[in-house]
């Protein structure tokens, strides 16, 4: 990873996730923020590292993973693109790093000490606030992934998660695009390849998935949210 001399303020000024902070605690912030650039599959934080950095993604994207139980592959838990911020649980509990973070393109990070991270909350209420709601809202995700890792079929772990990914078009449908391989979606539900394959089949079959070079397409993403809804009694596609 490579160091880049460019201004911390200037780049973070746009990031919501500070505003509201006083002046004093930014110029703090600020003065212990350093760059780094990541190339792609480049990792950013591995397994167990002792660091306690924030990671602030100001271009490109980054990927999280964890190891599955067998300590053999590792689950996609999130894409975080620019706007976003990585590596806040460890600079809270000073704990060892539980994921790793690749970069998934060019990816350009401004990087805090976790002190400085901390003084920044305590400095801003609503900073701190925003800390919370971020904490929260990726237990809330992990949860409805357990539930549904523990509670449905391998097709609808594949619509719920294709739900996620997706953006409604002005027709109603909803795209994903670039389309996520096989291998990806597999990483992300917990599940094998061939099976995410064979859901795929099945979905296209039934009209609800098409699955073009560009993008995959959700025909009747109602449909879809309601079949992940109902759960395993009315699978989606079958």
């Amino acid at each position: 990873m490579a160091a880049s001399p460019t201004s911390p303020a200037h780049a973070l000024a746009r990031f919501a996730f500070l505003a509201g902070a006083p002046a004093e605690a930014l110029g703090r912030f600020f003065a212990q923020a350093r760059w780094i650039d990541a190339e792609p599959d480049e990792t950013v934080i591995d397994f167990d590292d002792i660091t306690t950095d924030v990671f602030f993604v100001v271009q490109g994207s980054v990927r999280v993973l964890v190891p599955t139980a067998d300590g053999e592959h590792t689950q996609i838990l999130g894409d975080f693109m620019a706007g976003d911020l990585v590596g806040e649980m460890s600079a809270i509990d000073d704990a060892p790093r539980s994921a790793r973070v690749e970069a998934l393109v060019r990816t350009r990070l401004c990087v805090v000490p976790a002190a400085a991270f901390l003084d920044l909350a305590f400095a801003a209420r609503s900073v701190a606030l925003r800390v919370m709601q971020l904490l929260t809202a990726r237990i809330r995700i992990q949860n409805q992934r357990l539930l549904e890792h523990t509670a449905l079929p391998a097709r609808l772990r594949v619509a719920a998660e294709l739900l996620r990914l997706s953006r409604p078009r002005p027709d109603g449908t909803h795209t994903v695009s670039p389309p996520p391989t096989q291998e990806e979606l597999a990483a992300r539900i917990g599940a094998r390849r061939e099976t995410v394959s064979r859901e795929l089949a099945a979905l296209t079959r039934a009209g609800l998935l098409r699955r073009t070079r560009a993008a995959f397409v959700l025909n009747d993403p109602a449909a879809l949210r309601a079949a992940v809804e109902a759960g395993p009694e009315t699978p989606a596609g079958g």
